[in-house]
């Protein structure tokens, strides 16, 4: 039925799109929410060992090389299918932003390198062979995005599949504050 007497929901179907999107974003958040519980929130804490490239820095260093500017916190692994699939998405973030990646679980030093020349990555890399560092960070899922403002704080998580689009606007909320 339509004219001046359908029901108002037959009249207006952009108010159920709305309502409809709104509740997905909610539950999309809600859900990203729980999934990154455990990762580490506020001070970023002190990350041990010495980074693959550039060859012999250690984080202190690095962070120091940025000049107190914000960074993104990539943790990743070579064994994981969606880090394979965003690696466009993370090269296209490191132009915008300095991004340091925490390879873990994926072998020793050199395996990780000789894995980064041939898909041809120039990322600052972190190795943690053990998980060690991944643990300290709590994140036991891979991938996972940190992004650090520039005081040193965690101001957002994301996991699994984020879009180019996703990880910019996660990088403007944390300069942005």
């Amino acid at each position: 039925m339509t004219g001046p007497l359908a029901p108002a929901r037959l009249r207006r179907p952009w108010v159920r799109w709305l309502r409809d999107a709104a509740l997905v974003l909610a539950v999309f958040v809600g859900l990203q929410a729980w999934f990154t519980r455990d990762v580490v929130r506020g001070e970023l804490p002190v990350l041990p060992g010495t980074l693959l490239a550039p060859a012999g820095t250690d984080v202190a260093a690095w962070r120091a090389s940025i000049g107190g500017q914000g960074f993104v916190l990539y943790v990743w692994a070579t064994w994981c299918g969606v880090c394979r699939v965003i690696e466009g998405n993370v090269d296209t973030l490191a132009r915008a932003a300095p991004l340091l990646t925490v390879a873990m679980q994926s072998g020793a030093a050199g395996q990780v390198q000789q894995h980064l020349n041939e898909r041809g990555h120039g990322w600052t890399v972190l190795n943690d062979p053990d998980g060690a560092i991944a643990r300290q960070l709590g994140v036991a899922v891979v991938p996972t995005f940190l992004f650090i403002d520039g005081h040193g704080r965690v101001r957002s998580v994301t996991q699994g599949y984020t879009t180019t689009l996703g990880l910019r606007v996660r990088l403007a909320w944390a300069r942005l504050f």
